[in-house]
């Protein structure tokens, strides 16, 4: 209790002067440094001797040194200051809002997680912002979190997986309408446009395999820079696309898109939050939680 006493009395300003004088030994250069008069200095000096029961300087005509108690106490204020910057520091970055990092094409879905992730810390803004880069180095760029597209095996022991990568051909209505064929197997693909994700044609390439086709006629159609693009393009009716389940969630259970087929691929890649090795954010660190 006698403790607790003494630290809730301790004069932090007064001890913020003494580390001060003591520093440059004397009070007119610490009066200089912190824009006071050597007065002002010097009483402070005193009130806080008396505050504490024994003297922290020898006062001599021309200068001024330390008493053994003075000695003492120094380097403890100093360590204790050293702390109040560092905390103040970063109490200053935890009100900063945080970078995050993230592809487009997940823009939609991950603004539907920080709106529930602010109904619980309200006090933590996020600047996002969404690129087509699909990796993160956090020595060259500035961010706080990444979300990076990966191979699940890569996500790493510091990575949170936030969902695996789950594809399946994707329409719209209007489209299934207006071209009038049911679309009973892969093979009644050949009557609609494909739209490609990607330059490769990787994923329609991988799922006509997965499902007994090797058509070459259905690799034509539509490339698209990003997933994002080519399943914007389905949803207004343009074409065919391999769609992310999770991505298009709400779409699917609304009817904007359908998907006629029950197979899905999993393509061994997914969506992975990660955060710096070194001095990660406070409030990055929370997030990261929120999703684990």
């Amino acid at each position: 209790m006698e403790a607790a006493m003494s630290r809730r009395n301790l004069p932090l300003y007064a001890l913020s002067l003494f580390e001060a004088a003591a520093r440059h030994q004397s009070f007119t250069r610490a009066a200089d440094e912190l824009c006071l008069t050597q007065g002002a200095v010097s009483k402070q000096m005193a009130q806080l001797e008396a505050h504490l029961g024994y003297p922290l300087f020898h006062r001599y005509a021309r200068s001024l040194k330390l008493s053994v108690q003075g000695e003492c106490l120094l380097g403890y204020v100093q360590q204790a200051l050293g702390l109040l910057d560092k905390g103040v520091a970063e109490a200053a970055a935890a009100s900063a809002p945080l970078r995050l990092k993230a592809p487009s094409c997940i823009a939609r879905w991950l603004l539907q997680q920080l709106r529930a992730f602010a109904d619980g810390a309200p006090e933590i803004s996020v600047q996002l912002s969404g690129v087509h880069a699909h990796d993160i180095d956090f020595a060259r760029e500035n961010y706080d979190l990444a979300i990076v597209y990966r191979p699940l095996a890569a996500a790493g022991e510091r990575g949170v997986v936030l969902f695996a990568e789950r594809l399946t051909p994707v329409l719209a209505p209007s489209l299934l309408a207006q071209v009038g064929r049911s679309l009973d197997s892969p093979a009644a693909l050949a009557a609609y446009p494909l739209l490609h994700p990607s330059a490769d044609r990787r994923d329609w390439r991988q799922w006509l395999q997965a499902n007994g086709e090797r058509q070459p006629a259905l690799m034509a159609g539509t490339v698209f820079d990003t997933l994002d693009q080519a399943m914007n393009a389905a949803l207004q009716g343009f074409g065919v696309t391999l769609g992310d389940v999770t991505l298009l969630a709400d779409e699917l259970k609304s009817g904007q898109v359908i998907a006629p087929f029950s197979s899905c691929l999993d393509s061994g890649y997914g969506y992975v939050l990660l955060l710096p090795e070194q001095a990660p954010a406070a409030a990055a660190l929370r997030l990261q939680q929120w999703f684990r």
